[in-house]
């Protein structure tokens, strides 16, 4: 059900027009409240116990700080900093946004006492402290990371919000979301243990498949590179591929790690010198990677990556987790006997993955 949060924004007003209007903006574009009290010169107790009231009503709390402090009460403490020590006594979400550089903001927007100055550098290490802070340029800057940032604040800590009444749920309707809740929960559940539809059609588990590996070698001052075709089964592949995918990795990472591992199945290669490097063929691995991606065991990253970044990330899937799982878990009866045999070059996840 879409909810529609209101959001106050603190700042000082003369010196941040068109950066308010920018937040503004940003605010309004995602359907949220925007509510500000700046215009109210806040002289006397009323108006500030109706600041207070808007704050109260509000979801979430925004503070922009550019290059001045603000007018002061009597106490010499300025408004925006008394709303946001309610604001952080009342625990509303505190999003603040602070000048970059107050050095390069022009002399008609900063304070010019050093007493307002000091007091201005003392409120931007407060707000610092205790919580992570957007730092801007511009306006536009500025409108960026406050959508950036209230769109991921609202997913991350959902507050109460605005809901129209006539979207508000009645019970028949509340029931059905939660019936098609079970369902979806079942579905992910199956998802987690069970193969996607005709996973079976392809070659997986206990079947072999011959990887191509070049070793590149020095002897007596020279260098050689030979191919070697070594047979594993795909739970081997993905038993040494798998967790470097757990959280995600790039077609290098995973390049790289089945480089280093797979040469350990054939005994041959352990008498290669010990500078030998090895490197597993392209077109090996992106026979591996479709493959596991057929058998529903990995799958693009979902993660958001900058746009300059280039590389291609994969992951685990909900069944990909599961089977890893299955097959890198110590079981409890086997666990005396994993810790009383011998190592070797050679006897690693292979022998292990016997049990099946």
């Amino acid at each position: 059900m879409d909810k529609r949060y209101q959001i106050f924004v603190s700042s000082t007003f003369s010196d941040l027009q068109e950066e308010r209007q920018a937040v503004m903006q940003a605010l309004l574009s995602l359907d949220h409240f925007p509510a500000g009290m700046e215009l109210f010169p806040a002289s006397d107790e009323d108006q500030w116990a109706l600041i207070k009231g808007v704050i109260d009503d509000s979801d979430y709390y925004v503070l922009v700080v550019g290059g001045r402090y603000g007018s002061t009460t009597t106490e010499g403490i300025s408004y925006t900093e008394m709303e946001f020590e309610y604001a952080k006594s009342s625990k509303k979400p505190i999003l603040a946004f602070v000048h970059q550089n107050p050095d390069l903001i022009p002399a008609g927007k900063t304070e010019l006492s050093d007493s307002a100055r000091a007091k201005l550098h003392t409120f931007r290490t407060k707000v610092q402290t205790g919580r992570h802070v957007k730092f801007w340029g511009n306006a536009d800057d500025l409108r960026a990371k406050v959508i950036q940032s209230i769109s991921a604040e609202t997913k991350r800590n959902p507050q109460e919000g605005w809901i129209r009444a006539g979207r508000a749920a009645d019970p028949a309707e509340m029931e059905g979301l939660r019936k098609e809740i079970d369902k979806l929960r079942a579905e992910l559940a199956a998802a987690k243990s069970e193969a996607p539809p005709g996973a079976d059609s392809y070659a997986g588990g206990t079947d072999a498949f011959e990887v191509t590996i070049q070793s590149t070698s020095q002897r007596n001052g020279s260098w050689e590179r030979n191919l070697h075709g070594i047979s594993v089964s795909w739970n081997n592949i993905f038993f040494e591929l798998g967790p470097t995918l757990m959280e995600e990795a790039t077609e290098q990472q995973m390049k790289l790690r089945l480089s280093n591992e797979l040469w350990r199945y054939d005994i041959e290669l352990s008498n290669l010198p010990d500078n030998t490097r090895y490197s597993i063929r392209d077109d090996s691995f992106d026979t591996i990677k479709i493959q596991l991606l057929a058998l529903g065991l990995i799958q693009k990253s979902q993660k958001k990556h900058v746009p300059s970044d280039t590389n291609r990330y994969w992951s685990l899937t909900s069944y990909g987790e599961t089977t890893l799982m299955t097959l890198r878990a110590i079981p409890k009866d086997d666990a005396n006997i994993l810790l009383s045999r011998p190592s070797s070059p050679n006897q690693d996840s292979s022998s292990l993955l016997a049990r099946e």
